[in-house]
């Protein structure tokens, strides 16, 4: 199967398209005919070698975790699913292995593709929407009324933020840069703040989430935006756990909290969301579609950070 291949950590250029070998399935596992793949802030880092030291080095690998496509194969213990079917999820490997014609994932990884979605639509849903949806119902427990400050509004994870948020009866600041302004309105946040314009740690706001998507904050900075029983949430996981002394020791004069976390692949969820977009609640937007010999134009152009929505890398064309 062909496949982009890295044999080294490193700038974009590293991807290599080879053919390499069709992976085996487990009894318990779900083999994908890959269709189209969605670029997370996660495939880069990794691509840089940000995770060598809790994922090791195992070349050579393929990265990519979100992506869409039709069941090739399916192991004995498989019950939700048959061959012929069209799925859409976040796989669970180590580096993940969605950049190839085929990937494999447990079951928990996959949900069907929601039928008046593409393959590309499908493929930029699962991660984001994932790490929204658990973020704010299993980590921060939003309430109806609560106020939640999106930084980095205009990403993948920050669009699909405020719409979650919004359908949890949550009011929503979204903050990213006026270049981004009339894209992020269309998802209706209650207001919006320009950050290069307006320094968001001497607004006169409180909110009861920050949630901090692109991670440039910490939480004793934005400590005196908070509720009294407010939390900073950070997606930058690694980067939270170097700073935990830190906070356990701000947290000892108040209530409130600082967080962070890592999406669960959960089937359950995959459907939840798949039937908000079904139902025209959600919205998943594609800023740019790469080719598989482009992904290192993808790469680079994801790490900028300045896209609107998701970036899309398709492995076989297809309208469906």
């Amino acid at each position: 199967m062909k496949a982009a291949i890295i044999n080294q950590f490193g700038n974009p250029d590293v991807f290599e398209i080879k053919n390499t070998e069709k992976p085996i399935i487990k009894s318990d596992q779900v083999l994908i005919k890959v269709k189209a793949v969605s670029l997370n802030p996660i495939d880069w880092k990794q691509r840089k070698g940000n995770h060598k030291y809790i994922l090791g080095s195992p070349f050579p690998i393929i990265l990519g975790y979100d992506l869409s496509g039709e069941v090739e194969e399916v192991g004995t213990e498989i019950s939700k699913f048959k061959k012929g079917d069209l799925a859409f999820g976040v796989l669970d490997n180590k580096y993940g292995g969605a950049l190839a014609e085929f990937a494999v994932g447990h079951e928990k990884c996959f949900s069907l593709k929601p039928k008046d979605l593409s393959y590309e639509e499908a493929a930029a849903v699962p991660m984001v929407s994932l790490t929204s949806l658990q973020a704010f119902r299993d980590i921060v427990n939003l309430q109806a009324g609560q106020t939640v400050l999106v930084n980095g509004a205009s990403g993948g994870v920050g669009h699909v933020a405020i719409q979650i948020a919004k359908m949890m009866g949550a009011k929503v600041i979204a903050v990213a840069s006026s270049k981004s302004k009339e894209f992020i309105e269309q998802f209706k946040p209650d207001s919006f703040i320009d950050y290069a314009e307006t320094d968001v740690l001497k607004m006169d706001k409180k909110v009861d989430v920050f949630f901090d998507v692109v991670g440039n904050y910490t939480f004793p900075k934005t400590k005196h935006l908070l509720n009294s029983e407010g939390i900073y949430l950070n997606l930058n996981y690694l980067n939270s756990l170097t700073k935990l002394p830190v906070n356990k020791f701000h947290e000892l004069f108040t209530k409130k909290k600082a967080k962070s976390f890592l999406m669960k692949q959960n089937s359950a969820d995959l459907k939840i969301i798949a039937d908000w977009i079904s139902e025209g609640k959600l919205k998943i937007n594609i800023d740019k579609t790469f080719q598989l010999e482009q992904i290192s134009e993808a790469h680079e152009y994801s790490q900028k950070g300045h896209n609107k929505g998701k970036n899309i890398v398709v492995i076989n064309n297809s309208n469906n």
